[in-house]
């Protein structure tokens, strides 16, 4: 029996700061993508996580956030700037004043960039590596490998710290092009407005999966169409029926799908910095764009707001 829902955005927050509530976000939008979210127990985010590292899931961990203060004297602040000015898609850099720098990336950024440092030869990249390396595992020990750092390189991690959420969002705000906080939301919508917002690319997705769920056990649900009378819907039934009639005749589900109309209901779970958000509010909360992505827009710039950060 066909189902109908309104649309809804959920702010889930700032990406957090800490191991046990990172495993947590991140579970939670990997279960998305399976509607698996029952399964979520006191223990389950750890073995999650690390079952998706294990068979290359990576993108996934891109719901995350990790923020260093990198201080002076590790390598030249020009080579520190540089190279992970080559890697601007996936950190955020912001030096400061005195000289430290500031340097942003969820999960699987963090992880390929130390495998890229840990296999260059420059004495430089080698002490960015074991600068880095040991307090991710000493901040993250479920998520990043320990390290032996060589004696000449031990003095290195003692010029690394932690910038949790509360900082990030203080310094967001008195520097507006830091970009440092990552802001994450739960988006339920219809499968024609999610290729919409998989178009911003700067932000990371995970999305209910038609191709594991199977909407033949729990009943095919659609967006309500506000834009039109609901009595048009009516005929959208049929989409039930022939999808069941698939699923009877051995069809798995990611071929059943094949008959869901674009108002399938999705849920995905979007994450992005400040300025990869701006852009979608501007570009989305405007006359031209779909009135469905209109009023998500709307939401998320309201969410915004509130927090005292305005477009």
């Amino acid at each position: 029996m066909v189902q109908f829902v309104k649309q809804s955005v959920e702010a889930l927050g700032i990406a957090p700061a800490d191991e046990k509530s990172a495993l947590l976000m991140i579970e939670k939008a990997g279960r998305t993508a399976y509607k698996s979210e029952e399964r979520i127990t006191e223990g389950s985010a750890l073995k999650f996580v690390s079952h998706l590292k294990s068979v290359g899931h990576l993108s996934v961990l891109e719901h995350s956030n990790i923020v260093l203060q990198l201080s002076r004297g590790i390598a030249g602040e020009a080579f520190i700037y540089g190279t992970f000015k080559k890697r601007a898609a996936y950190h955020a850099i912001w030096p400061l004043e005195d000289r430290s720098t500031f340097i942003a990336g969820n999960i699987r950024a963090w992880l390929e960039t130390l495998d890229k440092l840990n296999a260059a030869a420059r004495w430089a990249s080698k002490a960015l590596y074991y600068a880095i390396a040991p307090k991710l595992n000493e901040y993250f020990p479920a998520l990043f490998q320990a390290v032996e750092v060589p004696v000449d390189f031990q003095w290195v991690s003692r010029k690394v710290d932690l910038c949790n959420e509360a900082d990030q969002i203080r310094f967001l705000k008195t520097h507006g092009e830091s970009d440092l906080p990552a802001f994450v939301f739960r988006i339920t919508t219809d499968r024609g407005i999610t290729h919409e917002i998989v178009r911003h690319r700067v932000l990371s997705f995970t999305q209910e999966s038609t191709r594991y769920v199977n909407y033949g056990n729990r009943g095919v649900t659609l967006i309500l169409p506000e834009e039109y009378d609901y009595g048009i819907s009516a005929t959208l039934k049929d989409a039930d029926a022939a999808y069941g009639n698939m699923l009877y005749h051995g069809l798995r589900p990611q071929i059943a799908r094949d008959v869901l109309p674009n108002l399938l209901k999705a849920e995905i779970v979007v994450s992005g910095r400040w300025s990869g958000w701006k852009h979608f509010i501007e570009l989305r909360d405007s006359s031209g764009a779909h009135p469905r992505i209109q009023k998500i827009a709307r939401a998320i710039r309201e969410y915004f707001e509130e927090l005292g950060l305005t477009i």
